[in-house]
């Protein structure tokens, strides 16, 4: 035994491959090589471009987290190197998003910069270890309802928290509900400088929001060079909208500070300038003359917050980068994709940054400009680099009305108002979890989900619990053909034995029941001691249960072991045959009747008109960019 287990070991050391192994880990290994001037120019327009377009976010999500504004581009600084290492998609660009900063500001309710460290680091650690592990499996019993309804309710919940910024009140809560009860009280408070400028701001995003959709298609053919030059110039305006809200406001600002008034405007704070210091996460944070907060205390008021972010973060991930390589015919490794996210998480945790993901606005414009590979993500790192080392006076000057314009107008299209139509459309019963999940997140994101999540696996159970048949009666030769439509668990295993029972005492005279199980893949060891008993049962009854369509031989190996009698390909082909006739012809009296699953002989025309089937759809599992639209984050 213990020679057959080291050969084995020696095989496999042998047919272990070093850089095979590196280069799955490591992607850049493997595109680097193949780099030229084209790829380069590509990828430094995309890079020069979304690193201009991470500046006002960055800042912008700051305030949304409750931290210091230059820690906004601290989080922006690391991802898009790290991601250049070990990402699959050359499109997708990580850092800063509303979600994660709206996450990091009710988990983190220190607002400490080193404890939104923390939490960035231990979020790393888990998607890493899930993508080292292959665990990444979890995410799939999240349903796309639930992911719906979180968008739509953290998008609402994101645009409240901006409205005291917008108004210029101070002092404002953190939950959705006692915010505005808190407005409505201090309304009398509302700052007119902050407010008007806010309201500007607003309504410039929404106007170069609806002209980026139009195009000038309908001028004459001598101007086609002149609507070329036309529409590039459109959309980069367009693009640079953010850019121009904070140079704008900034400059209103600015010319208000150097008359002497400097009340009139709240603004963002001052940035501390120049690259953050490397500082480790498990640092002691002072949050007072005598109070302190140590790693332990920071974690267990995490909880298990952490994973349900971490679940976020994954789902928004792999979503742009699935749809992306969707889009351009290329591979994206979701095992990868987790090592990459947990790498940029534990990177930016030492220099001050937040739990990072995958922003579809900026992948979205990181595709437009033409990037070619991650490394683009690079060139935005040398950008953001720039404006901590030159721009933080100017941006110190950017009033948070303006800011939180560009959250409100960035989150409003996330709200998922089609979704519902087609849920009502397609599956009722999932207007349930839907709800429970939007409502239930107004109130606390982590709970909302959870909530959310268990409602739809108690379907998922319920299910198995009661599994879908056909009973197909012969009244000739006093038997009874029971056809399963899906497999069989344990939990449905039970009910099936009581609805057998059910049929015989209903129907004298029976001395067959087959079951067939043509539609069945597998059997646990559970279902089988079920069917032993029910064989047993119905044996001291005079009937004979016997299992028909067994086409795969390990089931039937399976059955056969357990005692449980198999017919023989020649019946179980007739009995094929039988049903088949029993779909496309309309049975007479004489022929078997067809009754559906909790349903009881009515009329013999009823009856009848049971052999028709209902085809169930249910929502899409696989979470994609086209179904789920993580606008401007």
């Amino acid at each position: 035994m213990s020679k057959n287990i080291s050969q084995f070991m020696i095989e496999k050391v042998k047919q272990f491959n070093f850089f095979n192994t590196l280069c799955t880990f490591i992607p850049i290994i493997v595109w680097l090589p193949k780099y030229n001037l084209k790829k380069l120019k590509g990828d430094l327009i995309a890079g020069l471009t979304v690193g201009i377009m991470v500046i006002p976010q960055s800042i912008a999500f700051a305030n949304l987290a409750g931290l210091p504004v230059q820690y906004g581009l601290y989080t922006s600084l690391t991802p898009g190197l790290i991601y250049c290492i070990f990402g699959t998609s050359k499109d997708a660009n990580v850092g800063a998003t509303a979600t994660m900063s709206l996450f990091t500001h009710n988990i983190n309710t220190t607002k400490s910069p080193i404890g939104a460290s923390l939490l960035a680091f231990w979020c790393g650690i888990i998607l890493t270890a899930v993508g080292i592990f292959k665990l990444g499996f979890v995410t799939k019993f999240v349903p796309f309802t639930i992911i719906s309804a979180f968008v739509s309710a953290a998008s609402i919940t994101i645009a409240i928290s901006q409205f005291p910024n917008l108004l210029g009140i101070k002092g404002a809560p953190t939950t959705s509900f006692l915010i505005l009860d808190y407005l409505r009280q201090k309304i009398k408070l509302t700052n007119k400088y902050d407010v008007t400028l806010g309201i500007i701001c607003i309504v410039y995003l929404a106007f170069f929001m609806w002209l980026s959709k139009r195009k000038l298609n309908n001028s004459p053919k001598r101007f086609a060079m002149a609507r070329k030059l036309l529409n590039k110039f459109i959309w980069v305006v367009c693009l640079a909208r953010l850019i121009l809200v904070c140079f704008f406001s900034a400059i209103v600002a600015y010319i208000f500070f150097i008359n002497g008034k400097t009340q009139q405007f709240t603004l963002a704070g001052t940035l501390t300038k120049g690259m953050p210091k490397c500082q480790s996460p498990f640092a002691t944070a002072q949050l007072g003359k005598n109070v302190t907060m140590s790693t332990s205390e920071f974690t267990r008021e995490f909880g298990i917050s952490i994973l349900v972010l971490s679940m976020i973060q994954f789902i928004e991930q792999y979503s742009i980068t699935k749809g992306f390589g969707r889009k351009f015919n290329y591979k994206v490794s979701a095992r990868q994709e987790l090592i990459a996210l947990g790498m940029c998480n534990i990177a930016g945790s030492f220099y001050g940054g937040w739990p990072v993901a995958g922003s579809f606005s900026r992948s979205a414009v990181n595709s437009m400009s033409g990037a070619q590979t991650p490394l683009a993500g690079a060139f935005s790192f040398i950008v953001v680099i720039i404006a901590l080392e030159l721009l933080t006076p100017a941006l110190s000057y950017i009033p948070k009305s303006a800011l939180a314009a560009m959250i409100i107008m960035a989150v409003i299209t996330m709200v998922e108002t089609r979704v519902l139509k087609s849920i009502w459309k397609l599956s009722k019963w999932d207007l349930f979890p839907f709800f429970t999940t939007f409502w239930l997140c107004f109130y606390n994101l982590e709970y909302g989900i959870l909530a959310g999540t268990g409602i739809s696996l108690i379907y998922v159970i319920a299910r198995e619990a009661f599994p879908k048949y056909c009973v197909n009666k012969d009244e000739q030769n006093n038997s009874i053909t029971i056809l399963l439509k899906t497999n069989l668990s344990y939990p449905g295993s039970e009910t099936l034995n009581r609805k057998i029972h059910s049929i015989v005492r209903k129907n004298d005279g029976i001395q067959n029941i087959y079951l067939d199980l043509s539609n069945t893949s597998y059997l646990d060891f559970s279902v089988l001691k079920a069917f032993e008993t029910l064989q047993n049962e119905l044996s001291e009854l005079s009937i004979k249960l016997c299992f028909i369509g067994v086409t795969k031989e390990s089931l039937r190996k399976q059955l056969e072991f357990a005692g449980l009698t198999c017919e023989l390909e020649e019946q179980t082909e007739l009995q094929q045959i039988k049903q088949e006739e029993g779909v496309h012809r309309r049975p007479t009296v004489s022929q078997p009747v067809l009754l559906c699953q909790d349903t009881t002989p009515q009329k013999e025309e009823e009856n009848h008109e049971k052999t028709e089937t209902t085809e169930v759809f249910t929502l899409p599992s696989i979470i994609t960019v086209d179904s789920i639209h993580f606008k401007d984050q």
